[in-house]
């Protein structure tokens, strides 16, 4: 999984097709602890959301909320996009098509 720090204040995370998002939510929360920052979450190469990913997902948004940064999900599959429909949490989690749409909002969000 790359994470890539885009700016001072922004990281983007490609997320690995692993549904429980272990080794993800563990490097993207070491690289937290480095630095405060923005995350954006791609979503695109994952087939299969568990209720274990949930929860880390859940965790990573309650870490954001409180370090007043903000968690971008964006690119989610249709399995997966049909388990945040299943569960009611698209309303909690801001999404975008792409990573791009992401990085615009954040930029825009900071002018």
């Amino acid at each position: 999984m790359p994470v890539q720090q885009w700016n001072e204040e922004t990281l983007v995370v490609q997320l690995s097709n692993d549904p429980e998002l272990s080794d993800d939510m563990a490097e993207t929360g070491d690289r937290l602890n480095a630095a405060c920052c923005d995350v954006v979450l791609d979503l695109s190469d994952l087939t299969l959301l568990t209720s274990s990913g949930i929860s880390k997902l859940l965790r990573l948004r309650k870490r954001m909320i409180d370090s007043r940064r903000r968690l971008i999900l964006c690119s989610p599959q249709d399995k997966v996009w049909s388990v945040f429909l299943a569960t009611g949490l698209e309303t909690i989690f801001e999404f975008t098509d792409t990573v791009s749409e992401a990085l615009a909002r954040l930029q825009g969000g900071r002018a």
